[in-house]
């Protein structure tokens, strides 16, 4: 059945090759639900030039048995749902309304609204929010090295690990991006203490506050020795440094420039045919009555 099936499905990408190029043709239906049916045209757009026949029929199979779904979904719930539930008309028309308001208003946000926004912008209003911008997780700035336990420049990277003096550390990066199977020097951002301790072998029960008490890890597990140094803090609940949340800091900027833009231009337009006569509010007597 699926051998007949592929050979089936074969057939209608070549006859769509071979047709592509005729009009007026009477259509051919690949597939039917009840008295719905799907075409060899409704199908031609979806074969590309660039696709193998395999892949070809991959696609063609999955659009049909789409199709084939839908329509079975549509008439169940053109049989079980009533008259007034069917009724979708001005959910519709509600939806072609709101889509286009927001297609015209996207457009005019994207070819008036200057997406730049500078530091100063970005400081402000921080400063002004700061309590908005609370960590939920805790943060460090450390070193994390992993290495085999009999590489030879070990006991010297141990010796270094915990040095914060610029030399000590240009040594160490030497060595370690020969011996270690991991190097990483967060020693000017912030990253997650989760992001380093998944790297460690430790169980999920792990407590975070007295790992970080000790401030130096080593550890090893089988072939592995594990070296983290924490070089500085920031617990879960503090207020976030501003480095932290530039990207969403930026994010609201815009979005905030967007909106006042958009409430801008509602007003125009409102003023606007209100000015020009187009506005009418007609007062309802029945109301005014007592």
């Amino acid at each position: 059945m699926k051998s007949k099936r592929k050979i089936l499905l074969l057939g209608i990408i070549t006859i769509l090759a071979i047709s592509c190029n005729k009009q007026g043709a009477t259509p051919i239906p690949v597939a039917r639900v009840f008295d719905k049916y799907l075409y060899e045209s409704d199908i031609k757009s979806i074969i590309k030039s660039d696709v193998s026949k395999e892949d070809s029929i991959l696609i063609v199979k999955a659009y049909i048995d789409k199709w084939i779904q839908t329509q079975l979904l549509l008439s169940e719930a053109e049989k079980n749902l009533s008259d007034s539930q069917k009724n979708v008309a001005s959910q519709l028309e509600d939806y072609r309304t709101s889509l286009l308001i927001f297609k015209y208003e996207q457009a005019l946000v994207n070819q008036k609204i200057d997406t730049s926004v500078n530091f100063q912008e970005i400081e402000n209003y921080y400063n002004s929010n700061k309590e908005n911008f609370v960590l939920n997780e805790t943060m460090v700035k450390a070193l994390f090295i992993k290495l085999r336990k009999e590489a030879p420049q070990n006991q010297k990277i141990k010796e270094l690990y915990r040095s914060n003096k610029d030399e000590d550390v240009k040594t160490l990066d030497n060595l370690a991006y020969q011996a270690a199977i991991k190097y990483d020097f967060f020693n000017d951002q912030w990253i997650p203490l989760s992001f380093i301790l998944k790297q460690m072998p430790y169980s999920p029960e792990i407590d975070e506050k007295e790992i970080l008490k000790k401030r130096y890890i080593e550890m090893e597990d089988g072939d592995f020795l594990y070296l983290v140094s924490f070089r500085d803090v920031l617990n879960q609940g503090e207020i976030a440094p501003m480095e932290i949340v530039t990207d969403e800091l930026k994010s609201i900027i815009l979005n905030s420039r967007k909106q006042k833009f958009i409430q801008d231009i509602e007003q125009k337009i409102y003023d606007k045919a209100g000015n020009e006569g187009n506005i009418d509010i007609y007062e309802n007597k029945k109301s005014q009555k007592k």
